[in-house]
C-alpha cells in the first residue's frame, strides 16, 4: 500500500460534513433532509476510521439490503480508492483493506443472514444509513458490539436519517443523551447539488414535505400524511378559471368489483365540468357509457386516459376494437421522474400542487372531496414519494376506494399526443 493516499482527490467534505467528522461523541447523527450529503459523509467517516486504526472492523447498512445496494454500496465504492483494497468479497460482503481493516456491509430488517453474523461479531465502529427505517432494536444491537480492542481505538455509532417521528427522533432530537449528537445539513449547505435541485424539489413537494424533506423540520407529520388540504379543496370549488380556447379531457377509472364505481370526469382547461359515476360493472355497459361520452362532448381521441390495470384492460381493449382510439394509462408503471415510486404517485402530487397554486376549479361535489382529502403518501426506503397503497387504506383506515379522485388524477395527468406522421411524397 503506498504511504500515502490523496483522499482529497474524490472528496471535499461541506462545511456541515467536516463538522461531523470531527464531532467528538460516539453516537452521530448526521443529516435531517434530502440533498446535504449524508451518504457520502457516511461512507467517507467509515473509510477514515478503517485508515486511522489499521485492523479496524465497521459495518455499513441500511434496513432493506436491495436499497443497500442501490445507494449506499454504490457511494462507498465511489469514494474508497482501489488502491486500498485487497479483496471485495461479494459473496460474504465485505472488503479487506491493505491495512487489515474490514468494512462488512448489508441489510438489517429482511437480511436474516447477516443479522446472524452481526451477533458475533466485534465491531470497531458501525453506520446505518437512513436509520429512521429501521428500529430502536438494531441500534441496541449495532451499539453491543462495539467492543473491538485496538490501541487508542475510537468507537464510534454513526448515522443518518430524514426527519420522521419514532425513535429517531426521540432519541436525538427530542433528548439530551449523553455521548450523543444531532449534526443538522440541509441542501443550501452541500454546494455539489445541481442549482436547480432545490427549486425542482419545491415546486413538486406539497408544503408539508418541503419542511419535513428540504427544511429539516422533525415536528411534521408522520409519514402517510395527508396529500390535499382540506382548505386548498375547498377554495378551488367554482374558482373562476379562464378556459377559453382549451380542448376537453377526460378521465376514467374502471370499478375494480364490490362497492366501487366507474366514474368519468371532463375538463375544460383547468375546470371540470362533468362528473359522471355509474356502478353498472359490465363490461360493455361500461364501454358504452365511455364512448356516449367521447362522442356526445367531442372530446379527442388522444385525450381520454382510462386506467388500464385489472379490469380497466378489457375495457380499454373493447374501445379500440371499437375504433376508439384512447391511451392506457399504467399508474402503476415507474415514474420518469426519480422522486417518485410510480406515474400514480407523480401524478397526484402534480394535482396536488393545483390545488395549492389555485390552478384548479372543482364542483362542490361532496364525494370527490371527501375522496381527495383521503389520499396518503408515504416516503419508502429509497427515498422516494409513493400514494398509499387502496388496500392498506380499506384495511387500516377503513376508506373504500377512491374512484373520483383517480379519475380527477387521470383527467389531469398529461399524456402528450404522438406527433403525426409525415411522410415525404416521390
Amino acid at each position: 500500500m503506498p504511504n500515502k493516499i490523496d483522499l482529497s482527490k474524490k472528496y471535499k467534505p461541506t462545511e456541515k460534513q467536516a463538522k461531523a467528522h470531527v464531532a467528538p461523541e460516539r453516537y452521530l447523527l448526521y443529516g435531517g433532509a434530502v440533498g446535504g450529503g449524508k451518504s457520502a459523509w457516511l461512507v467517507n467517516e467509515a473509510i477514515q476510521l478503517s485508515l486511522d486504526y489499521p485492523g479496524n472492523i465497521g459495518y455499513l447498512c441500511r434496513h432493506e439490503l436491495a436499497s443497500f445496494r442501490r445507494t449506499t454500496l454504490l457511494e462507498l465504492e465511489k469514494f474508497l480508492p482501489e488502491e486500498l483494497i485487497s479483496v471485495h468479497h461479494q459473496t460474504e460482503s465485505y472488503f479487506r483493506l491493505k491495512n487489515g481493516s474490514l468494512i462488512y456491509y448489508g441489510g438489517l430488517g429482511d437480511d436474516q443472514k447477516a443479522i446472524d453474523r452481526l451477533k458475533s461479531m466485534t465491531l470497531g465502529w458501525w453506520g446505518i444509513d437512513q436509520a429512521e427505517e429501521t428500529s430502536e432494536s438494531f441500534f441496541f444491537l449495532l451499539a453491543s458490539r462495539l467492543r473491538l480492542v485496538l490501541p487508542n481505538i475510537i468507537y464510534r455509532g454513526l448515522m443518518t436519517a430524514n426527519p420522521a417521528p419514532g425513535w429517531v427522533k426521540h432519541r436525538f432530537i427530542e433528548q439530551h443523551l449523553e455521548d450523543h449528537t444531532f449534526i443538522p445539513a440541509l441542501p443550501k449547505d452541500n454546494p455539489y447539488l445541481p442549482e436547480d435541485y432545490e427549486s425542482n424539489l419545491r415546486k413538486l413537494y406539497p408544503v408539508e414535505l418541503v419542511k419535513q424533506l428540504l427544511e429539516g423540520d422533525w415536528d411534521t407529520l408522520e409519514a402517510g400524511q395527508f396529500l390535499f388540504r382540506y382548505g386548498f379543496l375547498r377554495e378551488a370549488v367554482n374558482r373562476k378559471i379562464p378556459d377559453e380556447g382549451s380542448p376537453l379531457r377526460m378521465g376514467v377509472d374502471i370499478a375494480a368489483g364490490g362497492e366501487d364505481v366507474s366514474v368519468a370526469i371532463i375538463r375544460k382547461g383547468d375546470t371540470v365540468i362533468l362528473i359522471e359515476p355509474w356502478s353498472e360493472q359490465n363490461t360493455m355497459v361500461t364501454v358504452g357509457r365511455i364512448k356516449g361520452l367521447i362522442e356526445d362532448n367531442g372530446i379527442e381521441p388522444q385525450y381520454v386516459n382510462i386506467d388500464t390495470i385489472g379490469i380497466g384492460k378489457g375495457v380499454y381493449d373493447r374501445l379500440l376494437e371499437q375504433g376508439i382510439k384512447v391511451n392506457g394509462v399504467v399508474v402503476g408503471e415507474r415514474s420518469k421522474e426519480e422522486y417518485f415510486v410510480n406515474i400514480k404517485a407523480q401524478a397526484y402530487f402534480e394535482l396536488s400542487k393545483r390545488f395549492e397554486d389555485g390552478k384548479i376549479n372543482i364542483p362542490d361535489d361532496q364525494n370527490l372531496i371527501s375522496q381527495l382529502s383521503t389520499i396518503r403518501y408515504e416516503i419508502q426506503s429509497d427515498r422516494r414519494v409513493a400514494i398509499v397503497s387502496k388496500e392498506i387504506m380499506r384495511k387500516r383506515y377503513h376508506v373504500k376506494s377512491p374512484d373520483y379522485a383517480d379519475s380527477l388524477m387521470l383527467a389531469f395527468l398529461e399524456i402528450v399526443p404522438p406527433s403525426p406522421e409525415i411522410r415525404w411524397l416521390g
